[in-house]
């Protein structure tokens, strides 16, 4: 199931009857640099490589180091010489020969990717057992990615018994947080009902409490009013007309304190916006082109996006929004963010896997990259997900891009924090992850654990969790993109990816639940693809309303 678009006042599914594009129509790319060659897809999926072993010279005598195992590209991997099994061919067994034996010499990474190999299964079931214990080697060794993916199979009682308590232990560890900072998604949400719950009942009283105010003031004003009406010869009560006159004013002041009491009871916990006071002030620069970002002396690192808009299907049914979405998100991250951006609209599976190869080959550890996608989004009956692009067909044999082959690249990139956007359905899927904990501020603030910003960071934020989302909304573009699109052109602060999904789920949920759907943001952390714990940041750059 795909987006949904609302032309109108109507709410119409956009599943239904494939229908074919115009066949002279070509798809496009628009970019600053002149894209690389397009290869064989097979070349460009990223596999298990084993170097060759350098060459060591001790005294007189030459000899052989150990082969170096790495993740890359099958065409990086022939380019270095070295040896791979072909992506649709991995096994569990062909996958450990090139990890196991550096992991048994001790390397953090190779542990961890031993762990993972057990745990996604490949061509067996998961051995959670297995992947448990070498996470826990990995941990030991000092990898904050094992420690999550432990974290994990804690909490879901995966390979061993669930102990929720010894999981948030595990996450704060490995994001550097202290306190009751971090919750899981499943117990904020809960407190946000207990405490819209409450509110709803104060504001129940409350409105009680004003009525029977009101109902005294009208019944004093009545009788304030009919002894001021007896008539002037016959001697008044002054006594009483004083304390009638007295009661009134109470009562009044009673009903205006409950009326006050009332405006300050927030309608909605939910409704988070971004109309908070700062706490770094972002000084106004010249827009750039992945320059560095600097806020109060803190280096944030270059910005890199890829934005991505399918919308002509050629084998499924159109979208109404995905190209006017990605030109305008492509606008305001460049204008007011400073990010270079590569905007590739109606794209086939080659186009967005080469440009997501050649993105990571221009990156460096202390960059930022977030991408985005809108378009169809597929999920099948294992719960795997996928993107579909331009050329994709209603078929097994489809190209369509799995969420885990993304995943496989955003571990390979150098970039200090990747931020996902999804605006598809079943976006969460990307995040191949039982934990719900994300954690962490909303925004950049002085004292942050430095973590934050030294750490990895793999996120998805998806449009509407694992459920169908909008498209068109009436104004251009989809329900979820015209909130992001008001946050990110009015924000003032440093936002992270958590303060990011603050802000877009009361707009998002009060915008889809007028069109009678209810559509919910989620935030989730991408396991596989390499996060340790790290937050990715939004520096803007420019004044409000840019872009």
């Amino acid at each position: 199931m795909s987006r949904f678009f609302v032309p109108l006042a109507w709410l119409l599914w956009v599943a239904g009857t494939p229908s074919l594009a115009d066949e002279s129509w070509q798809p496009y790319v628009s970019s600053d640099g002149a894209m690389a060659a397009v290869q064989p897809i097979d070349s460009m999926m990223v596999v298990d490589c084993l170097l060759p072993g350098q060459m060591r010279r001790s005294g007189a005598m030459s000899y052989m180091g150990p082969r170096l195992p790495v993740k890359t590209t099958a065409q990086l991997c022939s380019m270095r010489g070295g040896e791979y099994v072909a992506y649709d061919r991995a096994t569990i067994k062909s996958s450990l020969a090139v990890w196991m034996e550096k992991a048994k010499g001790g390397d953090a990474t190779a542990q961890f990717y031993v762990g993972q190999i057990y745990e996604k299964g490949m061509d067996s079931d998961p051995d959670y057992e297995s992947a448990a214990t070498w996470y826990r080697k990995a941990a030991e060794s000092g990898s904050n990615e094992a420690k999550l993916s432990l974290a994990a199979m804690m909490e879901a009682g995966r390979g061993m018994a669930a102990d929720a308590t010894a999981a948030v232990n595990l996450y704060r560890e490995a994001m550097g947080i202290k306190g009751n900072e971090l919750i899981s998604k499943d117990e904020a949400d809960s407190r946000v009902a207990e405490v819209e719950r409450q509110n709803a009942q104060l504001r129940s009283e409350l409105a009680m409490q004003r009525a029977e105010a009101q109902t005294a003031v009208t019944r004093l004003e009545g009788e304030v009013a009919s002894l001021k009406a007896a008539n002037a010869s016959q001697k008044r009560d002054t006594r009483k007309m004083a304390a009638l006159e007295k009661s009134l004013r109470d009562a009044m002041q009673q009903r205006d304190e409950v009326e006050r009491k009332l405006a300050a009871v927030p309608a909605s916990t939910a409704q988070d916006t971004v109309a908070q006071t700062r706490s770094v002030v972002v000084p106004l620069v010249s827009e750039s082109r992945a320059l560095q970002v600097a806020a109060d002396g803190v280096k944030f690192g270059r910005y890199h996006a890829l934005i991505i808009g399918v919308q002509n299907y050629l084998s499924y049914d159109p979208l109404k929004t995905p190209i006017s979405d990605a030109k305008a998100i492509a606008n305001v991250l460049e204008n007011r963010y400073g990010f270079e951006t590569t905007t590739l609209l109606d794209a086939d599976f080659s186009s967005i896997v080469g440009s997501i190869v050649q993105l990571s080959s221009k990156i460096g550890p202390e960059d930022n990259v977030l991408i985005y996608f809108a378009g169809h989004g597929v999920i099948n009956a294992e719960q795997r997900g996928f993107w579909l692009p331009l050329d994709a067909r209603q078929s097994e044999r489809s190209p369509a891009l799995p969420n885990e082959t993304l995943a496989e690249f955003l571990a390979m990139f150098k970039a200090r924090s990747v931020l996902v956007i999804a605006d598809s359905c079943f976006g969460s899927a990307l995040s191949g992850s039982v934990g719900s904990y994300t954690g962490g501020p909303a925004e950049y603030a002085d004292g942050i654990p430095g973590g934050y910003l030294s750490r990895k960071a793999r996120y998805v934020l998806s449009s509407g969790g694992m459920s169908p989302v909008l498209d068109q909304a009436g104004d251009g573009h989809s329900v979820f993109a015209s909130a992001l699109l008001q946050v990110l052109r009015n924000n003032t602060r440093i936002l992270t990816q958590t303060g990011l999904e603050k802000a877009l789920v009361g707009p998002v949920r009060e915008s889809s639940q007028q069109l009678g759907m209810q559509q919910t943001p989620d935030l989730m952390k991408i396991r596989e693809a390499g996060d340790a714990g790290g937050a990715f940041f939004l520096v803007p750059r420019s004044e409000p309303g840019k872009g």
